[in-house]
């Protein structure tokens, strides 16, 4: 899926970036380029997130809709270049695949049992901890 970045030119230089489908995902470049490149990386993030969180990503936008939306906001916002439009940019969103795959890991017998100590403290299963503490690695 792709999903539309809106790029308004910021008043003090650079640009403002937002994602009408995901309110979450804000960002900012001093450059057009380094904008897209931050927008890429903070839909990345948002994304992995929503997977993480077994939540449903919206249906993209379509471009009108977009307009309409950055429009209302160019009438309202502070700090915004009134003077120039916004940019629109198609950014892909990363497949995040949630299947489970079962591997085989070797621990010290003493270090699985701690891990299965912090992990029934925190009322998870060892997978669920093992891979909360990869992500937050």
């Amino acid at each position: 899926m792709r999903y539309l970045a809106v790029l308004y030119p910021a008043a003090e230089g650079g640009y403002a970036v937002e994602f009408p489908d995901f309110p979450e995902a804000l960002t900012q470049g001093d450059t057009l380029d380094e904008a897209i490149d931050m927008a890429t990386d903070a839909l990345g993030i948002v994304v992995e997130e929503y997977a993480k969180a077994r939540r449903d990503l919206p249906a993209p936008s379509t471009l009108e809709q977009v307009k309409a939306v950055a429009m209302r906001e160019m009438a309202t916002a502070r700090g915004v270049d009134h003077s120039r439009e916004p940019f629109f940019q198609l950014i892909p969103a990363p497949e995040v695949d949630m299947t489970p795959v079962k591997i085989s890991v070797s621990f010290a017998r003493s270090v699985l049992a701690g891990i299965d100590a912090k992990a029934k403290q925190r009322g998870m299963t060892r997978s669920g901890f093992l891979a909360a503490a990869a992500q937050a690695f």
